[in-house]
Protein backbone atom coordinates (compact mmCIF):
# COMPACT_ATOMS: atom_id res chain seq x y z
CA UNK A 1 0.00 0.00 0.00
CA UNK A 2 3.15 2.50 0.79
CA UNK A 3 4.05 2.26 -3.04
CA UNK A 4 0.42 2.27 -4.06
CA UNK A 5 0.28 5.40 -2.70
CA UNK A 6 3.59 6.81 -3.60
CA UNK A 7 2.46 6.28 -7.18
CA UNK A 8 -1.21 7.57 -6.70
CA UNK A 9 0.43 10.68 -5.30
CA UNK A 10 2.98 11.20 -8.25
CA UNK A 11 -0.18 10.63 -10.98
CA UNK A 12 -2.06 13.25 -9.16
CA UNK A 13 0.81 15.94 -9.97
CA UNK A 14 -0.28 15.42 -12.92
CA UNK A 15 -3.86 15.49 -13.11
CA UNK A 16 -3.18 19.06 -11.42
CA UNK A 17 -1.75 20.98 -14.68
CA UNK A 18 -4.94 20.22 -16.72
CA UNK A 19 -7.27 22.77 -15.25
CA UNK A 20 -7.29 25.76 -13.78
CA UNK A 21 -9.47 27.08 -11.13
CA UNK A 22 -11.97 29.96 -12.03
CA UNK A 23 -9.70 33.14 -10.23
CA UNK A 24 -6.85 31.48 -12.09
CA UNK A 25 -8.49 31.25 -15.68
CA UNK A 26 -9.76 34.32 -14.92
CA UNK A 27 -6.53 36.42 -13.96
CA UNK A 28 -4.31 34.25 -16.62
CA UNK A 29 -7.13 36.12 -19.30
CA UNK A 30 -6.34 39.13 -18.16
CA UNK A 31 -2.93 38.74 -18.36
CA UNK A 32 -2.85 37.79 -21.82
CA UNK A 33 -5.30 40.75 -22.60
CA UNK A 34 -3.64 43.25 -20.88
CA UNK A 35 -0.10 41.93 -22.31
CA UNK A 36 2.46 42.95 -19.12
CA UNK A 37 1.08 44.39 -16.27
CA UNK A 38 0.80 44.60 -12.17
CA UNK A 39 -1.19 42.82 -9.92
CA UNK A 40 -3.13 45.25 -8.85
CA UNK A 41 -4.44 45.60 -12.75
CA UNK A 42 -4.66 42.49 -13.10
CA UNK A 43 -7.11 41.95 -10.07
CA UNK A 44 -8.99 44.52 -11.56
CA UNK A 45 -9.53 43.61 -15.00
CA UNK A 46 -10.04 39.44 -14.11
CA UNK A 47 -12.52 41.06 -11.34
CA UNK A 48 -10.74 39.17 -8.56
CA UNK A 49 -9.89 39.27 -4.97
CA UNK A 50 -6.59 41.58 -4.81
CA UNK A 51 -5.73 40.10 -1.62
CA UNK A 52 -5.68 36.32 -3.63
CA UNK A 53 -4.06 37.85 -6.72
CA UNK A 54 -0.37 37.81 -6.15
CA UNK A 55 -0.77 34.07 -4.82
CA UNK A 56 -2.80 32.92 -7.76
CA UNK A 57 0.06 34.53 -10.37
CA UNK A 58 2.29 33.16 -8.77
CA UNK A 59 0.66 29.46 -8.93
CA UNK A 60 0.18 30.34 -12.64
CA UNK A 61 3.83 31.38 -13.04
CA UNK A 62 5.18 27.51 -11.24
CA UNK A 63 2.35 25.61 -13.72
CA UNK A 64 4.06 27.60 -16.83
CA UNK A 65 1.16 29.85 -18.06
CA UNK A 66 2.97 33.47 -16.98
CA UNK A 67 6.34 34.35 -16.27
CA UNK A 68 7.51 37.58 -14.02
CA UNK A 69 9.99 40.52 -15.04
CA UNK A 70 11.49 42.31 -11.08
CA UNK A 71 10.47 44.94 -10.29
CA UNK A 72 8.41 47.52 -7.69
CA UNK A 73 5.80 46.52 -8.43
CA UNK A 74 6.40 42.96 -10.01
CA UNK A 75 5.15 42.58 -13.71
CA UNK A 76 3.17 39.43 -14.73
CA UNK A 77 3.21 38.15 -18.69
CA UNK A 78 1.69 35.57 -19.90
CA UNK A 79 3.84 32.94 -21.91
CA UNK A 80 3.87 32.00 -25.70
CA UNK A 81 0.30 30.28 -26.36
CA UNK A 82 2.43 27.51 -28.64
CA UNK A 83 4.89 27.26 -25.73
CA UNK A 84 2.05 26.52 -23.20
CA UNK A 85 0.71 24.42 -25.62
CA UNK A 86 3.46 22.11 -26.53
CA UNK A 87 3.80 21.98 -22.50
CA UNK A 88 1.03 20.46 -22.07
CA UNK A 89 1.00 18.23 -24.17
CA UNK A 90 4.41 16.86 -22.71
CA UNK A 91 2.79 16.58 -19.68
CA UNK A 92 -0.15 14.32 -20.87
CA UNK A 93 2.62 12.42 -22.75
CA UNK A 94 4.23 12.35 -19.75
CA UNK A 95 1.29 11.08 -17.64
CA UNK A 96 0.50 8.11 -20.04
CA UNK A 97 4.24 7.18 -19.68
CA UNK A 98 3.98 7.31 -15.97
CA UNK A 99 0.64 5.18 -16.57
CA UNK A 100 2.48 2.09 -18.67
CA UNK A 101 5.73 2.35 -16.28
CA UNK A 102 3.23 1.47 -13.53
CA UNK A 103 1.10 -0.99 -15.27
CA UNK A 104 4.92 -2.83 -16.67
CA UNK A 105 5.79 -2.55 -12.63
CA UNK A 106 2.61 -4.72 -11.63
CA UNK A 107 2.80 -7.21 -14.16
CA UNK A 108 6.40 -8.00 -12.83
CA UNK A 109 5.11 -8.49 -9.74
CA UNK A 110 2.33 -10.90 -10.53
CA UNK A 111 -0.10 -8.04 -9.79
CA UNK A 112 -3.23 -7.45 -11.55
CA UNK A 113 -3.34 -4.23 -13.76
CA UNK A 114 -4.88 -1.37 -12.54
CA UNK A 115 -4.54 0.94 -15.37
CA UNK A 116 -4.93 -0.01 -19.16
CA UNK A 117 -3.81 1.81 -21.91
CA UNK A 118 -5.79 1.71 -24.96
CA UNK A 119 -4.40 2.91 -28.42
CA UNK A 120 -6.43 4.08 -31.62
CA UNK A 121 -9.29 6.21 -31.27
CA UNK A 122 -12.12 3.50 -32.28
CA UNK A 123 -10.85 1.37 -29.48
CA UNK A 124 -11.02 4.67 -26.71
CA UNK A 125 -14.85 5.63 -28.30
CA UNK A 126 -15.79 1.64 -27.58
CA UNK A 127 -14.47 1.75 -24.09
CA UNK A 128 -16.14 5.32 -23.17
CA UNK A 129 -19.38 4.13 -24.42
CA UNK A 130 -19.05 1.05 -22.37
CA UNK A 131 -17.77 2.65 -19.40
CA UNK A 132 -21.46 4.80 -19.97
CA UNK A 133 -23.76 2.54 -20.48
CA UNK A 134 -22.08 0.68 -17.65
CA UNK A 135 -23.31 3.62 -15.35
CA UNK A 136 -26.30 3.08 -12.87
CA UNK A 137 -26.39 5.81 -10.69
CA UNK A 138 -23.82 8.78 -12.19
CA UNK A 139 -21.57 9.63 -14.73
CA UNK A 140 -19.37 12.35 -14.80
CA UNK A 141 -17.55 13.72 -18.38
CA UNK A 142 -14.98 16.64 -18.32
CA UNK A 143 -14.36 17.56 -21.81
CA UNK A 144 -13.13 20.14 -23.81
CA UNK A 145 -14.38 18.61 -27.09
CA UNK A 146 -18.39 18.16 -26.36
CA UNK A 147 -19.63 18.74 -29.79
CA UNK A 148 -17.53 15.73 -30.89
CA UNK A 149 -18.42 14.17 -27.55
CA UNK A 150 -21.74 14.40 -28.71
CA UNK A 151 -21.61 12.95 -31.70
CA UNK A 152 -20.10 10.07 -31.04
CA UNK A 153 -21.97 9.20 -27.66
CA UNK A 154 -25.10 10.85 -27.97
CA UNK A 155 -26.74 7.79 -27.71
CA UNK A 156 -25.07 6.43 -24.67
CA UNK A 157 -25.31 9.36 -22.97
CA UNK A 158 -29.22 9.71 -24.11
CA UNK A 159 -29.52 6.23 -22.93
CA UNK A 160 -28.09 6.92 -19.54
CA UNK A 161 -30.04 9.70 -18.91
CA UNK A 162 -33.02 7.41 -19.84
CA UNK A 163 -32.21 5.36 -17.00
CA UNK A 164 -32.39 7.96 -14.56
CA UNK A 165 -28.44 8.56 -14.46
CA UNK A 166 -27.10 11.92 -13.14
CA UNK A 167 -24.80 13.54 -15.88
CA UNK A 168 -22.67 16.35 -15.06
CA UNK A 169 -20.53 17.70 -17.76
CA UNK A 170 -17.73 20.06 -17.53
CA UNK A 171 -16.99 21.54 -20.75
CA UNK A 172 -16.08 25.34 -22.79
CA UNK A 173 -18.53 27.82 -22.95
CA UNK A 174 -20.76 28.18 -25.78
CA UNK A 175 -20.91 24.17 -26.21
CA UNK A 176 -24.18 22.08 -26.30
CA UNK A 177 -25.18 20.40 -23.39
CA UNK A 178 -27.82 17.57 -24.06
CA UNK A 179 -31.60 18.22 -22.27
CA UNK A 180 -31.40 16.81 -18.87
CA UNK A 181 -27.40 16.73 -17.86
CA UNK A 182 -25.75 19.62 -15.32
CA UNK A 183 -23.59 21.90 -16.92
CA UNK A 184 -20.14 23.32 -15.34
CA UNK A 185 -18.28 25.78 -17.67
CA UNK A 186 -14.89 25.75 -17.96
CA UNK A 187 -12.55 26.85 -20.58
CA UNK A 188 -9.11 25.69 -19.74
CA UNK A 189 -9.55 21.81 -20.12
CA UNK A 190 -6.95 19.71 -21.97
CA UNK A 191 -7.89 15.89 -22.00
CA UNK A 192 -11.07 14.35 -21.89
CA UNK A 193 -12.30 12.32 -18.47
CA UNK A 194 -15.11 10.40 -18.20
CA UNK A 195 -16.57 8.49 -14.65
CA UNK A 196 -19.08 6.30 -13.96
CA UNK A 197 -20.48 5.79 -10.40
CA UNK A 198 -16.97 6.08 -9.04
CA UNK A 199 -15.77 2.65 -10.14
CA UNK A 200 -14.65 3.17 -13.77
CA UNK A 201 -12.84 6.08 -15.28
CA UNK A 202 -11.10 7.14 -18.53
CA UNK A 203 -8.49 10.25 -18.94
CA UNK A 204 -7.99 9.95 -22.86
CA UNK A 205 -5.70 12.23 -24.73
CA UNK A 206 -7.07 15.53 -26.63
CA UNK A 207 -7.03 13.73 -29.91
CA UNK A 208 -9.34 10.63 -28.45
CA UNK A 209 -5.84 8.40 -29.75
CA UNK A 210 -4.97 6.81 -26.62
CA UNK A 211 -6.50 6.97 -22.94
CA UNK A 212 -5.88 5.06 -19.78
CA UNK A 213 -8.71 3.16 -18.25
CA UNK A 214 -8.98 2.18 -14.46
CA UNK A 215 -11.83 -0.05 -13.13
CA UNK A 216 -10.01 -0.08 -9.32
CA UNK A 217 -12.15 1.38 -7.35
CA UNK A 218 -10.23 3.90 -5.43
CA UNK A 219 -8.36 5.43 -8.66
CA UNK A 220 -11.28 5.75 -10.01
CA UNK A 221 -12.59 7.58 -7.37
CA UNK A 222 -9.55 9.51 -7.26
CA UNK A 223 -10.58 10.94 -10.85
CA UNK A 224 -13.85 11.46 -9.75
CA UNK A 225 -12.32 13.68 -7.05
CA UNK A 226 -10.48 15.46 -9.94
CA UNK A 227 -13.24 16.49 -12.01
CA UNK A 228 -15.66 17.35 -9.01
CA UNK A 229 -13.48 20.01 -8.16
CA UNK A 230 -13.77 21.45 -11.56
CA UNK A 231 -17.15 22.01 -10.82
CA UNK A 232 -16.94 23.45 -7.30
CA UNK A 233 -13.59 24.91 -6.76
CA UNK A 234 -13.71 28.93 -7.22
CA UNK A 235 -10.30 30.24 -5.85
Amino acid sequence: MEDFEKELEEVSKYFEKFAMTDYELRAFLAVVLLGASTPDSIAMTANIPRTSTYKILEKLEERGFITSLEGRPKVFKAKNIYEIRKNFSKNLDDLFEKLTDLNELLTERGLPQLIYTIYGREKVLEKMKEVLNSAERYAMISTPKLREIRQELGKEIESALSRNVSISIVAPDNQRVPAGARIFRNNSLIATDIVSDGSRAIIAAPDLSACGYTDNPILAEHLNSFVEILTTRKT
